[in-house]
């Protein structure tokens, strides 16, 4: 500043009292969360976090082609002061909260609702005062919803499952509303024995599927159609082979028509699987503020699927079908709120 320009700083006590009573509010890191979730998935997306964990490090490296450069350096920079990223001799670097930060899990979790569930939670006003309806003019987007559950389910539940079906003496499974078919797949890495069928309505998810199957080695003992998890009279014959029907987390969307629907879908499946075993998985909220619990409450409430049940509610209605509850499976620690549900065809009198 040029020695003959005049500084004034003017004080006005009811200016600080306001900005003061901003920051106390907690608004600022409401503010730097939501942007800070929304770079990272983005410098995910376009490649930046694989070139620089790969050594792509820097801009000669590479680590920019394809990009709006002026854009993209200076994301860097947010990156930078947001303690994400490192920068020595123009090489760029996660710091280890960075790689916290950007880890597999956190990523998916992160995806799941900015990705999966952002077009939802971006129309709370039209879904509150009726200009939209869920389902209709606003729609989850079911490929990222598909993707991030898959990461979180191999990581937490798929090793619940086997456990699950060697207490059985079952090896191969059908899987209802497969996705990309992770589930599967990974229980075929996980045990030489396994074989199984996915079927989902998405012709998208099932190619998927069965791409992943043929990339992990495990195509000639996994099968994938597009079906209604629902409809099983439309379901391809190798369906009704398996020993164990997967339901995992599905079924819940049904509250929305009321607890006589739930009722129904679990007789019409009680119907078809002899005496298979079926394994319910469904997510068991607490209702309060860990570990995302009361996101996972609004994502629901948005998009009136019926909001999860806790395994005393599943259990009532359990008691409604031709369907009896063996076990119920859950981790003990770590992961998500779930329980599996070990049910079969309860015994005729």
């Amino acid at each position: 500043m040029g020695s003959g320009v005049e500084m004034l700083e003017l004080h006005d006590r009811k200016g600080v009292v306001t900005w003061e009573e901003f920051q106390l509010s907690g608004m600022p890191e409401i503010i730097g969360s939501i942007h800070l979730g929304q770079v990272l998935l983005a410098v995910s997306e376009c490649g930046i976090l694989d070139r620089i964990r790969t050594g792509r490090n820097s801009v000669k490296a590479g680590l920019l082609e394809g990009l709006n450069s002026r854009i993209a350096e200076n994301l860097l920079r947010y990156l930078e002061v947001r303690g994400v990223l490192s920068q020595w001799e123009e090489e760029y670097c996660l710091t280890r909260k960075g790689e916290l930060l950007t880890g597999e899990i956190p990523m998916a979790r992160l995806g799941f609702y900015l990705e999966a569930y952002g077009p939802v939670t971006g129309k709370i006003g039209d879904l509150l005062t009726g200009r939209a309806t869920y389902g209709v003019e606003v729609k989850r987007a079911g490929g990222p919803l598909s993707k991030h559950c898959a990461t979180v389910f191999a990581r937490y539940y798929t090793p619940i499952v086997l456990e699950a079906m060697r207490g059985r003496g079952a090896t191969r499974a059908l899987d209802l509303g497969c996705g990309g078919g992770q589930l599967l797949v990974d229980a075929c890495l996980n045990d030489p024995g396994f074989s199984g069928v996915g079927i989902d309505l998405a012709p998208e998810a099932v190619a998927a599927a069965q791409d992943l199957a043929r990339r992990n080695g495990v195509a000639d003992r996994l099968s994938f159609f597009v079906a209604d998890a629902f409809a099983p009279h439309t379901w391809p014959e190798a369906c009704h082979e398996a020993e164990t029907l997967f339901a995992i987390g599905m079924l819940h969307e049904h509250f929305r028509d009321g607890e006589q629907a739930v009722v129904d879908v679990l007789n019409t499946y009680a119907e078809v699987s002899g005496r298979k075993m079926l394994l319910i998985g469904e997510p068991e909220p607490h209702y309060d503020d860990r570990e995302n619990d009361s996101d996972f409450f609004l994502v629901h409430v948005l998009t009136d699927q019926g909001i999860p049940q806790d395994r005393h509610s599943w259990l009532r209605v359990f008691e409604q079908t031709r369907l009896e509850c063996r076990r119920i499976l859950t981790p003990a620690v770590a992961g998500p709120r779930m329980c599996f549900y070990d049910l079969a065809p309860a015994a005729e009198d």
